[in-house]
């Protein structure tokens, strides 16, 4: 392995707030991501059938869930960045102040992207933090943040699509519509 691999830094995973064009980049991949899919079928009841045929009623949202960490390496400009990021994640929480109807009265979507893995535009479903370590004043400045994104789509998703594209959605699929 050369050195100029050893010295480039990985792409970054980021998330961005849809409405307002604000993001945070993840001060470290995560080591681990988990990916859920659940795929929906009724059970029809047949009298005198020997089975219950499995009749598709629809693919869920997929959803992804890993643990960001952030830490203070330099007190002088990190400390704001993790709190700041703190402050973005829970923001994609809470609804946006002057909805004009129900659908823009939740929290705002987010896109998440992870370069030559995953892009999608997805909500925000669960948050927890875990607090490591503080400082002197009891300031954190080290935690883990364990976030659960669930993809949200105004389009119809083909199976075409997904072989061929996987997780990274563009929205310009034969199946818009």
């Amino acid at each position: 392995m050369s050195l100029d691999l050893v010295s480039q830094r990985p792409a970054r995973m980021s998330i961005a707030n849809v409405s307002t064009g604000d993001s945070v980049e993840a001060q470290f991949n995560p080591n681990e991501l988990e990916e859920a899919l659940e795929v929906n079928w009724t059970r029809q009841t047949v009298p005198g059938l020997s089975h219950q045929p499995l009749q598709f009623v629809n693919t869920g949202n997929v959803k992804f869930t890993m643990e960001l960490n952030f830490e203070v390496q330099d007190p002088s400009t990190d400390l704001e960045t993790i709190h700041h990021a703190r402050r973005f994640l829970l923001s994609l929480c809470y609804p946006r102040r002057g909805a004009e109807d129900v659908v823009g009265g939740g929290p705002p979507r987010a896109l998440f992207v992870w370069p030559g893995v995953i892009s999608l535009t997805c909500v925000l479903t669960a948050l927890s933090f875990k607090y490591d370590r503080f400082n002197l004043e009891g300031t954190p400045v080290q935690f883990t943040a364990k976030v659960t994104l669930e993809e949200t789509r105004d389009v119809r998703l083909l199976s075409e699509e997904v072989l061929a594209d996987g997780s990274q959605r563009s929205g310009t699929g034969p199946g818009d519509a």
